[in-house]
């Protein structure tokens, strides 16, 4: 500041840096899905930075009802829900896996039913230089909930067109419909029905199987009521779903039968044998369906009770057969055909729940509640990898950097793939004759589940020209797009200052620098600086144009590992 009370020269520093290139950050998601929650401006790419900001505006996973089946010989198990909308299970595995901030773009509340085209269609056209400047990922957590096949590969080629005419700073995750190979769609697997219909663009890669997370699936506990099936089908003649039961009934039968026509009958005999029919006939009510039917059995039941304690006490001792006996003739007052018949009209279509919230289960049924609980708790989330993936690129990005391949790294929150991949089985995904490669996301022993491809869906080793193709890999892809964005942003800058060789030397010395940095790190080959980057600046004469020339040698993994062993025998 200066001091007009002295006489003299005062100084005054102002801070003024040289222009430079700001880093710009690759790994950007923009999920587009349904949302629990619909904010302001949702249908408007929608920035947050963490799980808990996502809940707090976009809300949590759809509850879905619970559905229990009984099963001969494992009891009540819960069927795995047929769930529509991924959007908050895919975030949880992307922030899980290392993710950071990201755009989320809501088509539509879980009142839509289902995951409609249309409505993604539209969430990518929100997707532009004007509400989004970064390069972007684009991911649809939903895209495998769309009930026609050929809708998924669309919204998907949609996508990678998006990708490469979009400035060209976009990059597509992809997923396959199905989680598993062997699924056939018009006589194609899978794979073949994927690399059937995607356009092959180093602007995407796609990866497989599916994954099995140690996410918990959200359930509704305390509105919608439990649908409980029983063991017998829905329209099943109870004289075949009891068939065994009927069939015991009618051989003991028998044997009292045969007991009695000796002439010299054992009470203590044929009370064991209604005693035995009794407890058929009582494990039948038990998993009966409640109502007349169930009641008359028990009845039955009870009315064969008296007669079995009848022969305990003496009062029934006499089971002389009269002249004329029918041996299918029943007895016991017709005890057996009496809970044979009432057998018959039972239904056990429905479970002890049925009907019941689980918060009700809880003091009604505690022991069936406890199991439901446990069953609920096994029951893990299976997801495509995407999210998964996008996470990884971003823990990669900011740990390595964007020039790192993104392989031979750990995912986080899986159990297991879907689908085990073999050395053989990935040779087919990794290197395809036609450039589309699927990059195998596998689990080995002591290392966990690894992304194990590095290429994107144009990834043949050499071009329709017969050379090398220089777009293979994902990180190469997203690297570029990444310098390109960074620098034309710095050389904005330069835009209405003079054409002159001072403006140029300033722009060269700006790139310089930043290519140098980035060759200190590791992103540029070469043993010099000369050898990783050059750099020219110049105008054209006459004109308003200054032309920037940059020539940079990318790095590449080393994705092929050669070791050669020799010996020689010591000589003595």
């Amino acid at each position: 500041m200066l001091n007009s009370a002295t006489p003299g020269v005062s100084v005054e520093e102002i801070t003024k840096l040289p222009y430079s290139v700001a880093y710009i950050d690759t790994a950007m998601p923009a999920f587009i899905g349904y949302t629990e929650l619909l904010p302001a401006g949702y249908n408007e790419p929608f920035r947050i930075s963490s799980l808990l900001e996502y809940e707090q505006y976009f809300g949590k996973a759809k509850k879905e009802n619970i559905q229990l089946k009984d099963v001969e010989g494992q009891g009540t198990t819960i069927i795995v829900p047929q769930v529509q909308f991924l959007m908050y299970y895919s975030l949880q595995m992307y922030f899980a896996n290392g993710g950071g901030p990201c755009y989320i773009i809501s088509v539509g509340d879980y009142t839509s039913g289902e995951v409609q085209l249309s409505s993604l269609e539209t969430g990518l056209s929100k997707i532009d230089h004007k509400n989004v400047k970064e390069p972007i990922l684009i991911i649809f957590p939903d895209a495998v909930s769309l009930t026609n096949e050929s809708e998924f590969y669309d919204i998907y080629n949609q996508a990678i067109d998006k990708a490469k005419d979009d400035k060209k700073s976009r990059f597509v995750i992809l997923d396959t419909y199905y989680g598993n190979s062997v699924t056939k769609s018009n006589n194609l697997t899978t794979i073949e029905a994927f690399r059937s219909n995607i356009d092959p663009t180093n602007y995407a890669a796609a990866y497989f199987p599916h994954l099995k997370t140690i996410l918990n699936y959200t359930f509704d506990e305390t509105k919608t009521p439990i649908t409980h099936a029983g063991l017998q089908k829905a329209g099943q003649g109870s004289s075949l779903f009891y068939a065994g039961e009927i069939a015991a009934l009618d051989e003991l039968k028998r044997l009292a039968s045969a007991e009695i026509s000796t002439g010299s009958t054992d009470a203590y005999v044929l009370a064991d044998l209604l005693d035995q029919g009794i407890a058929i006939a009582e494990e039948v009510n038990q998993a009966a369906d409640a109502g007349d039917k169930k009641n008359a059995l028990t009845e039955v039941i009870d009315e064969a009770k008296v007669v079995l304690e009848a022969i305990y006490d003496g009062i029934i001792d006499d089971f002389m057969i009269p002249d004329g006996f029918d041996e299918n003739a029943p007895v016991f007052s017709g005890e057996f055909e009496a809970l044979k018949t009432a057998i018959l009209e039972v239904k056990d279509e429905k479970g002890d729940a049925d009907g019941i919230t689980l918060k009700n289960l809880e003091s009604s049924n505690s022991a069936l509640y406890n199991q439901v609980k446990k069953e609920i708790q096994s029951l893990k989330v299976v997801l495509p990898p995407s999210s998964a993936i996008a996470g990884a690129y971003g823990r990669i990005d900011s740990t390595r950097g964007v020039w790192k391949a993104p392989a031979n790294v750990n995912i986080s929150h899986v159990i297991t793939p879907t689908e085990k991949i073999s050395d053989n089985e990935q040779a087919a995904l990794n290197i395809d004759d036609f450039g589309k490669s699927i990059n195998a996301i596998r689990t080995f022993t002591g290392k966990g589940t690894l992304i194990w491809g590095a290429r994107t869906l144009e990834g043949k080793d050499k071009n329709d020209e017969g050379k090398d193709n220089e777009w293979k890999y994902i990180h190469v892809r997203r690297y570029y797009n990444m310098l390109r964005q960074a620098i034309k942003e710095a050389l904005d800058k330069f835009i209405n200052e003079p054409n002159i060789p001072h403006t140029w030397l300033r722009a060269k010395t700006m790139l310089e620098n930043f290519l140098h940095e980035q060759w200190m790190e590791g992103a540029l080959a070469g043993s010099t600086p000369k050898e990783a980057y050059e750099v020219t600046v110049k105008g054209v004469d006459g004109t308003t144009t200054m032309n920037v020339d940059l020539k940079i040698a990318l790095v590449r993994p080393a994705e092929f590992i050669l070791l050669k062993f020799s010996h020689t025998l010591q000589q003595f």
